[in-house]
């Protein structure tokens, strides 16, 4: 199965969030952690309602 273009963005985005966070967490402050938090809570909820704001701004964003 093939990836879309959004899909290919959406999780590059993602992935680039969690990775940014634990290397903010890891070489500056225990803190950024939280970012990796807030993007797994975000991507559980949108498991179940079917929202996700990263896909919905890709969306409106990108032409498929």
């Amino acid at each position: 199965m093939l990836m879309t273009r959004k899909v290919k963005l959406h999780d590059g985005i993602i992935g680039g969030l969690i990775t940014l966070s634990v290397a903010l967490a890891l070489l500056v402050d225990v803190r950024w952690a939280g970012l990796a938090g807030i993007t797994a809570l975000v991507m559980i909820s949108s498991a179940f309602t079917g929202f996700c704001p990263v896909h919905w701004a890709i969306s409106k964003l990108v032409k498929d």
